[in-house]
């Protein structure tokens, strides 16, 4: 009974030992108290310290400045200010006011670095130009800077030794100890609202939430039972690590009206209540609204009901958001005075709807799908997370400390997933989500829910690659084409029907004249080339540029109506199938035939070795 009582104290002592912490850290960087006007600062009179030479490292402010230089970008200087937050002041004047601004809660100090004096000769306030003059020089100083890439919101990041940074807001989380936001490192880490803190002390197998989270989640139908429960709980891990990441994937929960997306991904669901402030929950986002909301945050980002009122075309595009996100890479978007901003999103995406959006192969392969089926009926109550206000800070922690641990797991499970047909992006994909939740749970949390731990083959064949549904989109760029022109519909009626290229094909097999199948493709202007090498055997010829085709294939990512970049897809076709050149006599290949009624160059498709590749 001992032991159940100081388990059963453990998340009191947590929470004490992290509200302690960040006391200890709010009085070490409480404000200092200023003298009076007229008085001494550390034993340095007001105005004196530029006589005594008593520079900050720019040798321009003083030493004990509390704003802090950061450079410049063209017209713009960039100070931290006593808020520990980035100060642009744009093509804007600094006059009093926004001096105010800048030094807010520490103008008795402007008194003592920059005094000016009354008839008298006393003190009566600071001189504004003096104040400008050594804010622009000391950035001048410190050279050119911008906010896109040296800026750090809250999140997980890492610094340039690879050890994980967390942003909690309004301290810093780093091994252990939490410190001031502010300069680390390579980057400027800028105070935000507050965020989740990690728990305070190290997490055991005892007291360890993660095996209960997934008891909650197996309580959803989930169309893959063993392995989604897990992919969620990674996905959870993925969201608190967010920047730290090389590859942060995002996930898709659809399923029909009742089935309890909103209770896991709802303003009030499951994921959100984890995650608690950390996670930006909405029902109804534009790109343009996230981008303005996160800013230079790496924080998760949950949209229920995906479909809403502004149609595919809003949904696309948020989906676009986080495809960049999975990689980090930098978005331009217009400014003011026709000077480009970056944006580089470091968030990781839950999205919730009845169905997805058409999705292209490059988003799809940055998701993971879950499918809830139908509950059972006798199911009335959604699950209750017990001491859900220390879950996510215990998993914060877990994470934290397991942070080298998750390198190595990383490539173990891209190892498996490779073995089972996965190419690089479903390896890290599938693999981010399967490693972050093995760290959370460790052998033995894996070990309490009869899921595989050691010979990790088993999530390899669950997740091959042939059989999720994220990468039936994945085929080769020259296939994709290829299937698009197959799918073509040519626009002539024949027997009252309008025919594909595909199905003009297929009319060769049954014994059709070829002739009359020629004469139909020539009408999408395409070619039917007899191969000299196998009797009855044909190349399909695509000639590389066609108006006629290209207006076929509007629509597709190939063409634009009017021009198409097909011919550059095929040119890395497997050599087996696709072909350049073709030999028109013995001894002679060209790429030049005769194409409804013209000659064009072409790329040619063997359509016996397409059959036999299909088949492999």
């Amino acid at each position: 009974m001992a032991e159940e009582n100081n388990d059963g104290k453990r998340p009191v002592r947590g929470l004490i030992g992290s509200a302690v912490s960040k006391v200890k850290h709010q009085l070490k960087t409480k404000d200092a108290a200023y003298p009076e006007r007229g008085k001494p600062l550390d034993s340095v009179m007001p105005g004196k310290w530029l006589e005594d030479g008593l520079f900050d490292d720019t040798g321009h402010l003083p030493w004990n400045c509390p704003v802090r230089p950061l450079g410049y970008d063209g017209e713009h200087y960039y100070f931290v200010d006593t808020m520990g937050q980035v100060f642009n002041t744009g093509d804007s004047s600094m006059g009093v006011e926004r001096l105010q601004k800048l030094f807010a809660g520490h103008e008795a100090w402007l008194d003592w670095a920059f005094p000016s004096y009354d008839a008298k000769g006393r003190v009566s306030g600071w001189k504004g130009e003096m104040v400008r003059r050594a804010l622009y020089a000391a950035c001048r100083e410190r050279g050119a800077w911008s906010s896109a890439d040296m800026v750090r919101g809250r999140g997980a990041w890492r610094d340039r030794d690879g050890n994980l940074v967390l942003h909690c807001g309004d301290c810093l989380w780093i091994n252990g100890e939490i410190s001031d936001t502010g300069e680390h490192g390579d980057h400027l880490y800028v105070r935000r609202p507050r965020a989740m803190v990690p728990w305070s002390e190290p997490i055991t197998d005892e007291n360890n939430p993660s095996v209960k989270v997934v008891e909650i989640l197996r309580t959803w139908n989930m169309d893959r039972k063993e392995v989604d429960p897990i992919i969620v709980l990674g996905a959870i891990g993925v969201a608190m690590l967010g920047g730290a990441l090389d590859w942060r994937p995002s996930m898709m929960i659809v399923g029909d009206a009742g089935v309890g997306k909103s209770e896991l991904n709802g303003k009030n669901g499951v994921l959100k209540t984890i995650l608690g402030r950390m996670m930006v929950s909405t029902t109804n986002a534009t790109e343009a609204g996230l981008y303005q909301l996160v800013g230079h945050d790496s924080v998760p980002i949950a949209i229920d009901e995906l479909e809403g009122d502004d149609g595919i075309d809003q949904a696309q595009k948020v989906i676009k958001m986080a495809r960049d996100a999975a990689s980090g890479s930098v978005r331009i978007r217009g400014g003011q005075n026709h000077k480009g901003v970056e944006f580089q999103a470091q968030s990781t995406f839950f999205f919730s709807g009845i169905n997805p959006p058409p999705l292209p192969p490059a988003s799809m392969t940055r998701l993971a799908i879950i499918q809830l089926l139908a509950l059972d009926p006798n199911s009335t109550k959604a699950p209750v997370l017990p001491e859900a206000d220390t879950v996510g800070p215990r998993l914060l922690r877990r994470l934290a400390d397991s942070w080298k641990d998750l390198q190595y797991r990383l490539d173990d499970y891209a190892n498996i997933l490779r073995e089972h047909g996965h190419d690089s992006r479903g390896q890290k994909t599938f693999g981010t989500f399967l490693a972050v939740a093995h760290t959370m749970l460790g052998d033995e949390g894996l070990k309490a829910l009869k899921l595989p731990y050691e010979d990790l083959s088993p999530w390899g064949k669950w997740l091959a690659a042939d059989l999720v549904p994220e990468l039936e989109g994945r085929a080769p760029t020259w296939e994709q084409v290829l299937i698009a022109i197959q799918t073509s519909v040519i626009e002539n009626y024949s027997g009252g029907a309008r025919r594909t290229v595909a199905q003009e094909l297929e009319r060769i097999k049954s014994g059709e004249s070829i002739s009359e199948v020629r004469d139909r493709l020539s009408l999408i202007d395409l070619g039917l080339i007899d191969d000299p090498a196998k009797p009855k055997s044909y190349y399909l010829a695509i000639p590389n540029q066609s108006r006629v085709l290209a207006k076929a294939l509007a629509g597709t990512p190939f063409s634009n109506g009017q021009q198409g970049s097909w011919s550059f897809a095929f040119k890395r076709g497997d050599p087996s199938v696709v072909k350049t050149t073709i030999e028109l006599k013995p001894g002679h290949f060209d790429n030049r035939v005769t194409v409804a009624g013209r000659q064009a160059r072409c790329s040619f498709v063997s359509l016996y070795e397409y059959t036999r590749w299909l088949a492999k």
